[in-house]
């Protein structure tokens, strides 16, 4: 997978913001120039929005010109998509306004998410160990990058739009189809060939939800496509609907917050939890960073319309939805080896003064302890330690 957020080069005030905001001490600044680590990041855009000079961006793709090199044109809307409208029959104008725009059909995929809320607590119920459900790849990396031994607690589903779009290349499979999906954050942009690369997916292109939806509001009028929503869906993308005490099922939202309850589970310290939901974002995918309405309005706009949803839930084989969830990162080393780079670090960072100031554009002094001990950089870069 290629890198997700990008420097632009040219822009940059050093106010190191973007530095400190981030949660996983990927991002520093040397040289005057942003690197992000690739193997750190987790992609959840936090950086992009610290940014005052806005010069860390997301790549977007050419929507134009990729709807001209295929003969059939698929588009996968987001359930959270919901949160940004005012009744139920918005969502058809909008499907409708996204045909006119270009796409052969639109497909809407809360009975995959249904199916698997379902499915999830009923795995979960009475079992031995908490299990997670995570249908975000940022907080799946988090927990690949930092909580490795809780990676077995996670159920094994795929993705819900990964599975919808393999639905579709098996039902259109003699035809030259394209699917693109819409895309609530900046996490689910990298579950498609394009524009980074993920060569896995069954979903060709990724493009925001914000990028699309200003250039449709022309082809939008009182026409609609037919769409059912499926109200289990609904609830599985909306952390106030998730959680149901009598089910031993909760939900936990933001990543301090995930954080807190990985550690409990970690050192087996919740006892009346069977499944927990979680969610990089505030109100969980409704809090996306792609959608222009705020997490308060659109939960009381999902729950306005959450009758309307009747939609069944999909029908779907185990072979269909399981997916095992795998550590992925080509910079494991053996217990050995992390004792001794732990130990080279640890004795680097105690020549540091430990201010945690930031001024050298790493996050904190072990950061810059890390990448001194890599030979990337040296200690000149501490003013602290300069004077």
């Amino acid at each position: 997978m290629k890198q997700v957020i990008s420097y632009l080069g040219s822009g940059c005030k050093n106010c190191i913001k973007c530095v400190k905001s981030c949660p996983m001490d990927a991002i520093s600044i040397v040289n005057e120039q942003v690197i992000i680590d690739e193997d750190k990041c987790i992609n959840c855009d936090i950086c992009i929005q610290a940014c005052d000079q806005k010069v860390l961006r997301i790549k977007n793709i050419d929507l134009e010109s990729t709807l001209k090199k295929h003969d059939y044109n698929i588009a996968l809307i987001p359930t959270a998509i919901l949160s940004d409208l005012k009744t139920y029959d918005e969502i058809k104008n909008i499907a409708h306004a996204i045909k006119e725009f270009g796409f052969d059909e639109v497909v809407q995929y809360s009975d995959i998410e249904g199916l698997l809320y379902k499915q999830g607590l009923k795995d979960s119920k009475n079992g031995e160990e908490v299990m997670l459900t995570s249908f975000c790849p940022t907080i799946n990396k988090l927990i690949i990058n930092d909580y490795p031994t809780l990676i077995d607690h996670l159920l094994p589903y795929d993705y819900p739009v990964e599975i919808a779009a393999k639905k579709l290349r098996q039902k259109y499979a003699q035809k030259d189809i394209a699917i693109y999906s819409l895309c609530e954050c900046v996490g689910k942009l990298t579950l498609a060939k394009q524009p980074f690369g993920n060569e896995d997916s069954n979903i060709d292109y990724a493009l925001s939800v914000s990028q699309m939806f200003p250039r449709i509001n022309q082809f939008k009028n009182d026409s609609q496509e037919e769409l059912e929503i499926n109200e289990y869906g609904v609830k599985s993308i909306v952390g106030d609907l998730y959680g149901d005490k009598r089910l031993s099922a909760i939900s936990v939202e933001g990543l301090s917050q995930i954080r807190k309850a990985l550690d409990l589970i970690e050192f087996d310290q919740l006892k009346h939890v069977d499944l927990m939901a979680l969610f990089a974002c505030f109100q969980g995918c409704i809090g996306g960073y792609y959608l222009w309405s705020n997490p308060f309005e659109g939960c009381f706009n999902i729950e306005s319309m959450i009758d309307d949803c009747n939609g069944n839930l999909a029908s779907l084989d185990k072979k269909d939805y399981i997916k095992a969830h795998e550590i992925t990162s080509g910079n494991e080393k053996n217990f050995k080896e992390r004792l001794a780079w732990f130990n080279k670090v640890n004795a680097i960072l105690e020549t540091l003064p430990q201010y945690d100031c930031g001024s050298c554009g790493f996050a904190n002094c072990r950061g810059l302890a890390s990448r001194i001990a890599s030979g990337e950089v040296d200690d000149s870069l501490c003013r602290v330690k300069r004077r």
